[in-house]
Order: C-alpha cells, then sequence, then structure tokens
C-alpha cells in the first residue's frame, strides 16, 4: 500500500533520518521515499497509516495527510 504523508516541521537530513527510523519502527521493510524539499513522505508497507503517525509524532514531527 503506497501512503503520502506530509510533515511540516521536517527540515533537514537529521529529520529525515529520524522519520525514516520512526517508519522502520513500524515495519523494518518498508520502502521509504522523503522529499524534504516538499516535506513529504512516500511510504511502501502493509502496516497501518495510522501505526506511521503515531510512531512519526512520537519522535517529535507533526503529520499530516497530503
Amino acid at each position: 500500500m503506497a501512503l503520502k504523508l506530509k510533515v511540516p516541521s521536517m527540515v533537514c537530513e537529521g529529520c529525515a533520518e529520524k522519520v525514516t527510523g520512526a517508519i522502520k519502527t513500524v515495519d523494518s521493510d518498508a520502502k521509504v521515499d522523503i522529499d524534504l524539499e516538499s516535506k513529504t513522505v512516500t511510504l511502501d508497507s502493509a502496516a497501518s497509516e495510522s501505526s506511521f503517525k503515531q510512531a512519526i509524532t512520537a519522535v517529535g514531527f507533526e503529520v499530516k495527510q497530503d
């Protein structure tokens, strides 16, 4: 399942690494693509959208549906 999330406070590579790490705690096999310019995260996983939102929020980032 492809999912696209907006993470407005993600501004640097360090932020992208934290978000990727949070996603990988939910699904270590998830395919993750982060675009810092548009502040979007596109991921492909069978896990639920809410589980990814919770994990990203837990590491300090607000998540919006893109």
